[in-house]
């Protein structure tokens, strides 16, 4: 995976200056490699982020995933036929609400998990910030947590 480091491509000024527009590059950036990276698998970014989240909170309604995901109802069912097709998920009836459809790993998709898809991102995690110290990763941590979290934008100290 690794790859010789690019130079970001120069912006005007006032974007170099600005944080919301040097997030929306670097969100860009990762987006890129991890499509790149996922691409011998055929999944996208976003398919991964499914099987993330179902890892971690265990069945979910596509409705609840999507939520979390910002993805949309459309878009979600789609993701699913392609991850269910694949082996990786499994759809039946929600016991809560019978109208609704609940996901849940199988076998082989938290096997992918563990076997491709966790290394395969680490990969590119350690390519994209692997520069930086222990210290700078847990304090980007730390400032992306409180930006993606409920309530961003409001005052808060760090």
């Amino acid at each position: 995976m690794g790859g010789t480091r690019r130079e970001p491509a120069p912006a005007a000024p006032l974007l170099a200056e600005s944080t919301a527009w040097l997030l929306n590059g670097a969100a860009r950036e990762v987006t890129l490699r991890f499509e790149r990276a996922l691409r011998g698998d055929e999944l996208r970014w976003r398919d991964y982020g499914v099987l993330g989240v179902l890892e971690a909170a265990g069945s979910l309604s596509q409705q609840e995933i999507g939520r979390r995901l910002g993805v949309d109802r459309s878009t979600m069912v789609h993701i699913i036929d392609v991850l269910e097709g694949r082996g990786l998920v499994a759809r039946g009836r929600d016991r809560a609400d019978r109208r609704a459809y609940a996901i849940e790993l199988t076998e082989a998709g938290r096997a992918f998990l563990r076997d491709t898809l966790h290394p395969l991102t680490a990969e590119v995690h350690e390519e994209l910030i692997g520069g930086l110290s222990a210290e700078d990763r847990a304090h980007l941590d730390r400032i992306l947590a409180l930006l993606a979290s409920p309530g961003a934008g409001e005052e808060r100290t760090m």
